[in-house]
């Protein structure tokens, strides 16, 4: 990723593409309930100003589902999953480097680890979980890599 974006918890249960790449490396600080506070500056410097809002449910709740959600979906997708998690989880300069390293641990192709990776990804994302188990989606969906 290039450019540093952040989501708000809220925005979040659409489980975007862009969006699963952004969490993947900062599941371990929200498993522990803590949300990435909003880089943006707003110019204010008195804390004081804000209102006090009063949600229901503990500061730690919606992150933690967040997280349980995530783990779930890249858990239900296996080994591809896992490298899923495996490319996005350092923040990599150089993915290509990953992916190489990858292939050559599990004895594949290159081309097969960034399709696999690519299938991991479409079916983590998405605002519900899919249906079926992570090789029947990967069977039925004629465009993507169809797995031994």
């Amino acid at each position: 990723m290039t450019k540093k974006e952040w989501y708000s918890q809220y925005s979040v249960e659409s489980f975007s593409k862009a969006q699963v790449k952004w969490l993947i490396p900062l599941l371990p600080m929200i498993r522990d309930g803590d949300y990435p506070p909003n880089p943006k500056e707003t110019g204010y410097v008195d804390q004081g100003i804000k209102s006090r809002v009063i949600k229901p449910g503990a500061r730690f709740e919606l992150p933690a589902g967040i997280a349980a959600e995530l783990d779930i979906r890249i858990q239900r997708a296996g080994v591809d999953g896992l490298m899923l998690e495996f490319l996005y989880a350092f923040d990599p300069a150089d993915e290509l480097f990953i992916i190489e390293h990858i292939a050559q641990c599990l004895n594949l192709e290159r081309n097969e680890v960034c399709q696999r990776i690519r299938n991991a990804l479409y079916f983590v994302s998405g605002a519900d979980r899919k249906v079926g188990s992570y090789s029947q989606y990967v069977k039925d969906n004629y465009k993507y890599l169809k797995l031994k």
